[in-house]
């Protein structure tokens, strides 16, 4: 682990913190002659107030719907042509919140350009890392020789047994000696900086809200080979779900991070990931007469996913929209059917980011 960590911090290498320029008024500007006639003092330049950060937590909701078609084809000179039509209608309600610490920071946690963002989160990670050791009374020291390098690693090693295998904190724990390793590469990302922020960072925190509703039909009808009878029979599968508060195990705002760009006023949102829960719900699959149920999670179409995660990419903090996406994988997640699919997805979106009084925070 030691080194994918290292390898993740050489990746950064390429970083480079802008240099501030100081500008000076020239004295002149103020200054009276003896020939002229004496003036007024102008007034001199005030600086402005520090504005205390103001803590704030936003209730990140969105709705996505999904009605879409799908038909399937493969052709074999042996089994003859195997077909099926599939259609699916699904709905996903999702709503957490993010808490951001009110201090603006320089840099995009979410910027567009990948080397802005790694720039960003190493540093952030690692700052946040040497503040967390700090208040536990263990104060972060960079390693000066490989004897404390080696040391740091066991002591990784360690914390992260102490996590019993608790998702949550196996991730929390990874991403903290991450930023350390990365430090240790680049111990500038330590130094603090010297220019005003504009960016709120906006977090997971625990006991944040999580509230999500699933409901998912589908249906696909069709013929196909059988090799146990030798010949083409007819096959239908059937799907649905209605789940609410899905949970993979973690929760449900540690699947998402935003940042807002205060000097933005028409699309100040950057979300760098969408999660969509899946449902488990029950599958009914007939062939040649035999039928079988289970419970099982049932699929998204990934090209909805990737859509929605583009659009929230950089947007603003409330919107919808409307798209027609085509579909060159199986509407059940079955990757094993060789073939041709061809279909569409005909979706909306409706989003919204917007802060909430303290009494709602949970």
């Amino acid at each position: 682990m030691l080194v994918q960590f290292k390898q993740w911090a050489a990746a950064s290498r390429c970083f480079a913190l802008a240099a501030v320029i100081a500008v000076a008024l020239p004295a002149s500007a103020f200054a009276a002659t003896q020939a002229a006639p004496a003036k007024p003092a102008l007034p001199q330049p005030v600086a402005p107030a520090t504005v205390p950060p103001r803590p704030q937590v936003r209730e990140l909701h969105y709705v996505v719907t999904v009605d879409a078609q799908q038909n399937w084809k493969k052709s074999d000179p042996k089994t003859g042509e195997q077909w099926s039509k599939g259609s699916t209608t699904q709905r996903y309600e999702v709503t957490t919140q993010l808490r951001s610490d009110g201090v603006l920071q320089v840099r995009n946690l979410q910027d567009l350009d990948l080397n802005a963002r790694m720039e960003a989160k190493t540093i952030f990670l690692a700052r946040r890392a040497q503040a967390e050791l700090a208040a536990s009374g263990h104060p972060l020291k960079l390693p000066q020789s490989a004897g404390d390098t080696a040391a740091l690693s066991n002591r990784m090693q360690e914390d992260i047994a102490r996590c019993n295998g608790d998702q949550a904190c196996n991730s929390d724990m990874t991403m903290r000696y991450a930023a350390i390793f990365a430090a240790i590469e680049h111990p500038e990302a330590l130094e603090p900086d010297t220019v005003p922020g504009t960016f709120l960072y906006f977090l997971p925190f625990h006991g944040c809200l999580q509230k999500s509703r699933v409901t998912l039909q589908m249906q696909i009808d069709g013929v196909r080979w059988n090799k146990d009878v030798d010949r083409l029979v007819s096959f239908s599968e059937h799907r649905n779900a209605d789940a609410v508060d899905v949970s993979d195990g973690l929760g449900l705002c540690d699947h998402f991070g935003a940042t807002l760009d205060t000097e933005d006023p028409k699309a100040p949102m950057y979300l760098d990931n969408v999660f969509v829960p899946r449902p488990v719900g029950t599958t009914v699959y007939t062939e040649n007469n035999h039928t079988s149920q289970r419970q099982e999670p049932q699929p998204v179409p990934s090209a909805v996913v990737d859509w929605m995660a583009a659009t929230l990419r950089h947007a603003a903090p409330s919107g919808s929209a409307t798209a027609t996406l085509a579909l060159p994988l199986s509407l059940n997640g079955n990757s094993t059917w060789l073939g041709l699919w061809q279909g569409t997805a005909k979706v909306t979106f409706q989003w919204s980011f917007t802060e909430v009084a303290a009494a709602a925070v949970h």
